[in-house]
């Protein structure tokens, strides 16, 4: 489940596209299998079946962050970089 500011929806994580050096903040690994706590990623994300408005964090901070829980317990926190359609 996604929430981000009043919403909640289901989505399904498409692709893990890379994971993130948190000291440099360059491309560790490419297409990763998984991520493990503590890391920082970038991944696709779909919603399945509907649209939820979204804002990228670059233009609109406060609404460009979501977290993402399953069975009540937050998995993922983080930023939309870009909107795909």
């Amino acid at each position: 489940i996604l929430h981000i500011h009043a919403c909640a929806e289901e989505v399904t994580i498409k692709t893990l596209l890379c994971i993130i050096d948190k000291k440099t903040g360059e491309k560790a690994q490419l297409k990763p299998r998984f991520v493990k706590q503590d890391q920082v990623a970038i991944a696709r994300i779909e919603v399945n079946g509907g649209m939820i408005c979204l804002e990228t964090f670059k233009d609109f901070p406060q609404m460009g962050r979501f977290t993402l829980r399953d069975e009540g317990k937050t998995i993922a926190i983080g930023k939309v970089l870009k909107i795909r359609e």
